[in-house]
């Protein structure tokens, strides 16, 4: 028998474009592309901490909640700590979202780890999504992306992240 007629698979037809549905749910019958899941998975976030740094250069942290748009800012370097918090535009909360899209930070692996260096650089990054919590970290390995999604931190809170 057919995975078609056992319903486990759904053919598409003979023309193809690129308004064709890529995904189709056979419990609920919806049918969506690659580019309505990536939305639908980055408009899932709730908020999203961050955190790099080391032992003698300090610690930057940033923690940013998607429904009340504040963020908060923090150096912690004894005794030069300091902190600062804003809300942020609706408008820049979704350049925010499409910068997170563009730095594919959903796909990176969960742990990034160089055993070679001793001390160095640590980061985390914590994403609230509706339905889980998912933690990215690293120990002085990065990935590709890692001076981007800096940067896009940077530019979101107007302050170091480094």
């Amino acid at each position: 028998m057919f995975m078609e007629a056992q319903g486990k698979i759904k053919l598409g037809g003979c023309l193809i474009t690129d308004t064709n549905p890529e995904y189709y749910c056979n419990d609920c019958k919806n049918e969506w592309n690659k580019r309505e899941a990536i939305d639908k998975a980055y408009g899932d976030i709730r908020g999203i901490k961050a955190s790099v740094g080391g032992y003698f250069q300090g610690y930057y942290e940033i923690d940013i909640d998607f429904n009340s748009r504040k963020l908060s800012w923090n150096f912690l370097l004894d005794p030069e700590d300091s902190s600062y918090s804003k809300t942020i535009r609706k408008a820049t909360l979704e350049r925010f979202v499409e910068g997170l899209k563009v730095v594919n930070l959903l796909n990176w692996k969960n742990r990034y780890v160089d055993l070679d260096i001793l001390d160095g650089t640590q980061w985390n990054i914590e994403i609230e999504q509706a339905s889980k919590i998912r933690k990215i970290n690293g120990d002085n390995s990065f990935p590709k992306e890692w001076d981007k999604f800096c940067n896009l931190m940077k530019w979101v809170s107007g302050k170091d992240f480094r």
